[in-house]
């Protein structure tokens, strides 16, 4: 009982509620079309820190919860369940591989990772909804938009873990 309170502790879920909202605010805004019918943004790169930082639940609940509000507040209602599914499972990934265990290795296991599941996650979830040939487009953007999601968390994480006995994580 004492390693349940210890994760989940009050400071622990201010801090995923505050990453959350983070991670929807930095998908909306900015978003840059990739002229795939995909687009990027920093929403990912916030996974990458709740996940690292406050482990697996804390990364899919932000994932989750936080992109698929976006879905919803920019108009891609259609997109809500599946993006809680995937990025819910990007989140969950990321964490089992880098919380408390962080080094460059596993950032690059944990990139991989998410790439796997991003890429044929939303590939498998456009094909009912446009049909094969336009979901293959996915095959496209959705690397694009983890390229940008990676390089920009290989940026902050190591700056964060840097700090992290400093900042009380």
């Amino acid at each position: 009982m004492k390693n349940y309170k210890e994760r989940f502790d009050f400071k622990t879920f201010v801090r995923c509620g505050m990453l959350t909202a983070l991670a929807c605010v930095l998908t909306m805004v900015p978003q840059i079309p990739t002229g795939t019918g995909g687009y990027v943004h920093f929403g990912d790169s916030i996974i990458y820190v709740a996940s690292a930082f406050l482990g697996p639940i804390c990364g899919a609940v932000v994932g989750a919860v936080g992109h698929s509000l976006a879905d919803i507040l920019t108009g891609h209602i259609i997109f809500a369940l599946p993006t809680f599914i995937i990025k819910g499972l990007m989140g969950f990934a990321i964490g089992k591989l880098l919380y408390k265990n962080f080094s460059k290795t596993r950032f690059i296991m944990s990139a991989v990772a998410s790439l796997v599941i991003v890429t044929l996650g939303y590939f498998a979830a456009e094909i009912p909804m446009y049909g094969v040939s336009v979901a293959a487009i996915s095959l496209i953007s959705s690397p694009i938009q983890w390229l940008m999601s990676v390089v920009a968390s290989a940026v902050i994480v190591p700056i964060i873990n840097k700090y992290r006995t400093k900042i009380g994580l």
